[in-house]
């Protein structure tokens, strides 16, 4: 690609990061934290949990299954797969790249001060994000599955998380989209896994 187009392209990402992060209001703060937090890659337990939570309740209680609201069964079963080979997929790539590009996070590329810093970052690496991964991957996972309210609270978890990884300034946007192309990829892959799995079984 043309230097002068890969220039551009940094100066929009450094100009973008700094419209987030240098928005700054104490309700907007604890409300990017908050959304930081629900976009750790650990979150994947409790997710999990509540999952094997709802199969054993359709086994000891019957009733459970009449409820409308409730996924079914195969459902829970075929998203908390899908969730955790995809899980798998993306913690890989997300660290490859990371280790392998070694990109700094903004407080380290940018100039001293310029950077407003609310979370302790996990690591030195920024690129791409890992918050972002986790919470496309997991709009991506349950969005077939969902209808409604359900659809419009998974795209503003989504958004949510990706710009407060912006503003507690551990992420430029670049890192941001990123991490949601690589939840895409990992999700593909993922699925691609669990159709060719069946078919090993039966050739045996």
């Amino acid at each position: 690609m043309n230097t002068g187009v890969l220039s551009g392209l940094s100066a929009l990402n450094h100009k973008l990061f700094y419209m987030v992060n240098g928005v700054r209001l104490p309700w907007l703060d604890q409300a990017m934290v908050l959304g930081t937090h629900l976009g750790d890659f650990a979150n994947l337990v409790w997710i999990v949990a509540a999952a094997l939570l709802l199969l054993l309740a359709y086994r000891f209680v019957p009733a459970c299954a009449a409820v409308r609201w409730l996924p079914r069964r195969d459902t829970v079963v075929a998203c908390v797969t899908l969730l955790l080979v995809a899980y798998v997929v993306a913690a890989c790539v997300v660290t490859a790249l990371k280790v392998g590009l070694h990109m700094p996070r903004p407080a380290a590329a940018l100039p001293a001060g310029s950077v407003h810093v609310l979370v302790a970052p996990e690591s030195a690496l920024s690129f791409p994000s890992g918050h972002a991964t986790f919470a496309m991957l997991v709009a991506l996972v349950f969005w077939p599955w969902c209808r409604g309210w359900g659809r419009v609270f998974l795209a503003v978890f989504v958004l949510w998380v990706g710009l407060s990884r912006i503003s507690v300034g551990a992420h430029f946007p670049v890192d941001v989209i990123t991490g949601y192309f690589c939840a895409a990829i990992s999700v593909w892959v993922g699925a691609r896994v669990l159709a060719f799995c069946p078919k090993m079984e039966m050739r045996k």
